[in-house]
């Protein structure tokens, strides 16, 4: 007996609902063929396609290497963003990634913070220092300054430094 032939005899014999309980019908000699079939799928699926199976840490050094940003890491491996930040930390490819990518961390981008009603001028060493000193949420600035876009807070405008 086929696959194909073992289907129609189940459904014309106990009804298109026997295939969400063919445990029941395991005496039968179709059932049978199809319960052997589903544990090769499922076998096949397991070993291949797993989600969350993420290339070891040659794999990551070989992306990072190549120039592969966390979020290119995300769509090659279809792991999350979370997941690959912390397997790159787990592998100790932390410092590898931040040389290949140095506009990630802005340590040392100089901040120039203009008060727009007084002219008042502060300089900061480090967007996190303006960050706090103004009372923005962390990475507030790196996200709303991008592209030399200057930023406004209250009354105060903030941007790079030159």
């Amino acid at each position: 007996m086929k696959f194909v032939e073992a289907v129609n005899r189940i459904e014309e014999k106990y009804g298109k609902q026997a295939f969400d309980h063919l445990e029941d019908y395991a005496e039968d000699k179709a059932a049978q063929i199809l319960l052997e079939e589903r544990k090769r799928s499922r076998a096949k699926t397991n070993k291949k396609c797993a989600r969350g199976k993420g290339p070891g840490p040659l794999a990551f050094r070989k992306m990072i290497e190549d120039g592969y940003a966390y979020v290119d890491i995300v769509a090659a491996t279809g792991l999350g963003i979370t997941t690959v930040q912390v397997k790159a930390k787990k592998y100790g490819l932390r410092e590898l990634y931040h040389k290949m990518h140095p506009n990630v961390r802005k340590l040392d981008v100089k901040v120039l913070c203009v008060n727009r009603s007084t002219g008042e001028q502060r300089e900061y060493e480090t967007m996190a220092s303006a960050e706090r000193a103004l009372g923005l949420y962390h990475c507030a600035l790196s996200q709303n300054m991008k592209n030399g876009k200057a930023f406004v807070h209250g009354d105060w405008e903030i941007r790079r430094e030159q």
